[in-house]
């Protein structure tokens, strides 16, 4: 009898294991950013500050925006040679905890 039991014993472990096994052990659990979406966009350049610029840009039906004039902010790196107002550009930013950051920002050709 006592055999018969510690074979139950141990035939009820062996079949938990596998359970214990897929159970997902959440204070290990890895959280995984996704990339940033970015855009691309056309616009004029109508301020350059310290941290910011502010373009007027056409429509961006992504993101379903008008036409408008915003301030995209200027990232810690890479550092950007500010551009004189009026000037035409191509650009392209990402939306942060903080707004709209630019990622890269050159004159039209």
């Amino acid at each position: 009898m006592r055999i018969i039991a510690l074979l139950a014993a141990f035939g009820s472990l062996s079949l938990t294991t596998p359970l214990w096994a897929a159970a997902h052990q959440h204070h290990e659990e890895i959280t995984r950013q996704q990339p940033a979406a970015s855009w691309s966009m056309h616009g004029v350049i109508k301020q350059w500050a310290a941290d910011s610029v502010t373009l007027a840009h056409a429509p961006l039906p992504a993101l379903n925006w008008p036409a408008m004039t915003m301030a995209f902010r200027l990232p810690e790196s890479p550092v950007f040679t500010p551009l004189a107002e009026g000037t035409a550009v191509n650009f392209r930013f990402s939306q942060s905890e903080n707004g709209y950051t630019l990622l890269s920002i050159a004159p039209q050709r």
